[in-house]
């Protein structure tokens, strides 16, 4: 160790020592729903948004303004992204200069007058952990970048002593060629190759591209290398096989980040290196001190987006022995393969495989490699971080995947774990790893990156993002991250509306939508925040619960992995029925994690069905349950029982704690078959049958059961008895539950799907009072009886709240008009039709799509027509504006009815009637990207990245029938 190092690792240890008194202080503190604090909640239970700057051409004057703007509409924060994505290559130099100008004093100037104004607006400011991702830069030393772990072979005759030059393994980047044009990597001097070691085996056969080794031969021969030559004295005849492994700097840079010169990401497996670049990013020269823990709440790392072939660290190998318990190094030609940990693998390298075989045992060898990582990278990263920052006042949010290792564990080791709705399809299951680890690991905040999804720029509209909040809610989010906000940026190189981060003719990419000013629906954002903020609020309130666990047996995740629930909406964003249909792909060949999902969806849904709330659990929690009370207790959270669902094999020491459980009457199901087997390398013959024994011997146990058919499980599901209980099963619904500190429960249900439905639920007696709290209102209405039920709207949302204590309403009813005893009293049925210069009178309604007139349009929707009613009885009179597409504000005669953002679109109108003749105006707002297609197909190359998307027009307009009802 050089003498430098010794001083780095010096000072990063006492500074991991160094606390200050207000450090003790919780970041989230516990608190009980409050009903008085559901109308309007404070501030900082609002959603955050991403906030991207276009690297460092920005203004003191316009951060400024936009910082009021996020606090006037209901924020809670911003998190600072500067980059350089949809900027034009060519503009001028000067500009360029500007925007490729991060990390200067002229950047840290505009951060700190950011934070001057968060301060004064009461919001709080995340920051991205530099520019682009992941965090890096030109500050990284080459030896300080990340490492891949290669090698190079040759092949000897057997029987004789060599004495060779030991095989180098040279930077290769011949199989990245496809990234050159975006410059994400750096070519690495080959002086900055380590040697690991060397082993040589014998040569069974060669086939498919793969080389057979005899596993019985294989030796570690590392200690025979002398000043790079290998001396040593190969007893058998036959053909074998040197091979030297090598760590060396892979050369990967932040994606899109604004320098010149782009440096390279750092080693996020050396917490040395770690802690030098926080230094750089965040200390003492930034001037930020100021701002630590107010305003400054968080550093933010992006998802894990490395590209090396193989993650390695130098400690790696003594880590592994450490956690394994045996020497992976005779091993290591298993654990490699091309694009094997890059986050692109699937397209780079499509069947890629392992160079050497040893037996068919060699996936165990893979799996103790991928544990291992990522317990490295959540030791030497996450945990890191978590240190570093926490004795500034700071808190750590990050996406803890992307990287083959357990992000149940991963998520729960960060102070705010992040899911995201692009990773994954934005599948329930997993955002609900992420969520899982939040709640195993007691993290009282997961937050989401949310409303971005691939090639539907311009499709987010209020409904929309109303449903995928609902989505993420139900999944254990209880803090929205808009993805994201553009900075006002309004250059001759764009449209009227300015930079679209991720959506311009610059990026070749097509992401969502930049929700700011430009966005069609702004106006309507305070409303959208005021629903997320009251449901947030409920739901960080108590503690989440869950009835059962799920048994998850991968060490490692990736995207790829995942089957999405048959029975979720909005899987990869496509919304049905408000969007155009997407071209599905079918994976007719499932891998064995793909079948494993498929397969326990059908046991979920079921649970869903029940209203039996459900999270997954991974080895290491169950590791550290106990049996509270008869519940399964894992770090101070209690579940009634623990499934296990068709899994391919369980860890033995995960085994042998559900076993000492089962003992205890412990409620343990199993589905399907019964484990034989642990993952292990380590003794694995003997670790198998000890696994099997263990996971056999638990069905005979009073509280345990096997099932392998539908109507055992429903006949299980119906013995459990949680205090708030679903009379029949439901097949719309999705939930999610906390409970206060005096067992006063709270339940957000989700109605999933576009169509009214009722649910009705049976409340423990000893809950004696239940309310039901309407986040799109405020309301809080009395739900009388221990039969409570509800009307759900379509794609609508309640929570019920069910306590001892009597609480105060606000509300004497409830005013959902739908599904009562209505009348039609009319329907209007012609239509004068405006949007800007384009007119049609006495029309039926339409989509506009079907109207070449009307196709392109993006300005308001203006809808007029009158309509006569000769009696006005005592009834109460409704509008029903049937399909809308997206928002609606009507007026009768002249006086204001109301605005809808989102389902049901109806106003009551019983006091502006008037008999005879009445007028009716009705605005609609469609989104902005039919008319960009329009621009793309008539040659304005301002928006050419929506050229040949004429088949995907948005539906737009008023369709109706637009009817009034009296009740």
């Amino acid at each position: 160790m050089n003498r430098w190092r010794f001083v780095q690792i010096t000072f990063i240890f006492v500074s991991l020592l160094v606390h200050t008194a207000t450090l003790n202080a919780q970041p989230f503190p516990y608190f009980d729903f409050d009903a008085s604090n559901f109308k309007n909640p404070l501030r900082e239970f609002g959603p955050y948004t991403r906030w991207w700057w276009p690297g460092n051409d920005v203004t003191n004057e316009e951060l400024q303004r936009e910082i009021k703007m996020f606090a006037d509409n209901g924020f809670a924060g911003v998190e600072i992204q500067p980059l350089t994505m949809g900027i034009n290559p060519n503009a001028p130099k000067l500009r360029l200069n500007k925007v490729y100008s991060w990390d200067t004093p002229s950047f840290y100037e505009h951060v700190r007058a950011v934070m001057k104004q968060a301060k004064l607006s009461g919001i709080t400011v995340d920051m991205t952990a530099g520019s682009g991702w992941p965090t890096g830069g030109p500050h990284i030393l080459p030896e300080e970048g990340m490492l891949t772990l290669s090698y190079a072979d040759t092949i000897i005759e057997g029987a004789q002593r060599i004495n060779i030059n030991v095989p180098k393994q040279l930077p290769d980047y011949s199989s990245i060629v496809i990234f050159d044009t975006l410059h994400l990597y750096k070519k690495i001097d080959a002086s900055l190759a380590n040697l690991q070691a060397v082993t040589i085996a014998k040569i069974l056969k060669q086939e498919n591209d793969q080389m057979v080794l005899d596993p019985n031969s294989v030796m570690d021969v590392s200690s025979s290398v002398v000043a790079g030559k290998l001396n040593y004295e190969i007893k058998h005849d036959g053909k074998w096989i040197v091979v030297a492994f090598w760590s060396i700097p892979d050369g990967q840079v932040a994606t899109l980040i604004a320098s010149r010169d782009p440096g390279l990401v750092v080693n996020h497996f050396d917490s040395v290196d770690i802690i030098k670049n926080y230094e750089h990013l965040f200390g003492e020269r930034t001037g930020f001190k100021a701002f630590y823990g107010s305003p400054f709440r968080a550093v933010f790392n992006d998802s894990y987006e490395f590209r090396s072939d193989r993650h390695y660290s130098e400690n790696f190998l003594s880590f592994f022995k450490q956690r394994r318990g045996y020497d992976i190094t005779p091993w290591l030609g298993a654990n490699l393969e091309r694009g094997y940990n890059n986050n692109a693998a699937a397209f780079i390298f499509p069947g890629a495989k392992p160079p050497f075989v040893f037996s068919d045992e060699d996936w165990r060898l893979r799996y103790d490699y991928d544990l291992t990582v990522g317990e490295l990278l959540q030791e030497e990263f996450i945990n890191a971080s978590d240190n570093w920052l926490k004795n500034r006042g700071l808190l750590h949010r990050t996406q803890a995947y992307g990287v083959k290792m357990d992000v149940i564990s991963a998520s729960g080791s960060a102070d705010i774990p992040e899911a995201e709705q692009l990773f994954a399809k934005g599948s329930e299951g997993f955002i609900k790893l992420v969520t899982s680890g939040a709640h195993l690991y007691n993290r009282p905040v997961a937050t989401q990156e949310s409303f971005v999804f691939f090639g539907r720029s311009e499709m987010t509209t209020p409904q929309k993002i109303k449903a995928l909040c609902d989505k993420a809610f139900t999944s254990g989010i209880n803090e929205i991250i808009y993805s994201g906000s553009p900075y006002k940026y309004q250059t001759e190189d764009y449209g009227t509306e300015g930079w679209n981060t991720w959506s311009t003719p610059y990026s070749g990419f097509d992401f969502s939508s930049g929700i700011n000013e430009a966005w069609p629906y702004w106006k309507d954002i305070k409303d959208i925040n005021l629903y997320i903020t009251r449901s947030q609020y409920a739901l960080r309130s108590g503690k989440p619960h869950h009835d059962v666990l799920i048994y998850f047996p991968f060490a490692d995740f990736t995207q790829e992995d995942l089957v999405e629930n048959p029975k979720e909406i909005l899987v990869n964003g496509y919304f049905k029925d408000f969007e155009p249909a997407e071209n599905g792909m079918t994976n007719n060949q499932l891998t064995i994690k793909q079948n494993w999902f498929s397969k326990a969806w059908q046991t979920i849904n079921a649970l869903n069905e029940s209203g039996i709330t459900w999270e997954w659990v991974n080895d290491a929690s169950i590791q550290a349950a106990t049996l509270t009370n008869g519940k399964i207790n894992i770090r101070g959270n209690e579940y009634a029982a623990l499934l296990i669902l068709n899994a391919p094999y369980i860890q033995w020491r995960s085994a042998e704690t559900i076993n000492s459980l089962a003992k205890r009457d412990a409620n343990i199901v199993v589905i399907g078959d019964v484990p034989e087997k642990q993952p292990g390398f380590l003794n694995y013959r003997e670790n198998d049958e000890k696994t099997s024994r263990l996971m056999r011997e638990i069905s005979s146990y009073s509280y345990c059961k096997q099932i392998s058919d539908s109507l055992s499980l429903q006949s299980w599901i119906s013995t459990l008895s949680p205090p708030i209980k679903f009379d029949h099963p439901y097949s719309f619904t999705r939930t999610i539950e906390r409970v206060m500190h005096d067992s006063s429960r709270l339940i957000f249900i989700w109605n999933q799907t576009n169509n009214w439905q009722k649910i009705s639920m049976t409340v423990d007696s000893h809950l004696k009072h239940s309310y039901w709290l309407d986040p799109q209102t405020g309301e809080v209405i009395t739900a009388t009886g221990s039969g409570v039920s509800k009307l759900l709207s379509p794609f609508g949302s309640i929570i019920l709240y069910a306590t001892r204590r009597k609480i105060e309403t606000n509300s004497f009813g409830d005013h959902a008009p739908a599904m009562a005893n209505e009348k039609e009293v009319m329907e209007i049925d012609k239509w004068n039709i405006r949007s800007g210069t384009t007119t049609i009178n006495h029309s039926s309604l339409f989509d506009w799509r079907n109207n070449d007139a009307f196709k392109y349009q993006s300005a308001d929707g203006v809808y007029t027509a009158s309509f006569n009613i000769y009696k006005i009885t005592g009834k109460k009179y409704w509008l029903d504006l049937g399909k809308v597409y997206f928002t609606a504000e009507v007026k009768i005669n002249g006086r204001p009815a109301g605005k809808k953002i989102w389902a049901p679109y109806e106003f009551e109108i019983t006091g502006l009637l008037q008999r005879g003749e009445n007028a009716i105006e009705i605005k609609i707002t469609p989104t902005l990207r039919n008319n960009f297609i329009y621009e793309a197909r008539t040659g304005n190359r301002k928006y050419a990245q929506y050229k040949g998307h004429e088949n995907s027009l948005m539906p737009a307009g008023l369709v109706g029938p637009v009817t009034v009802l009296t009740f």
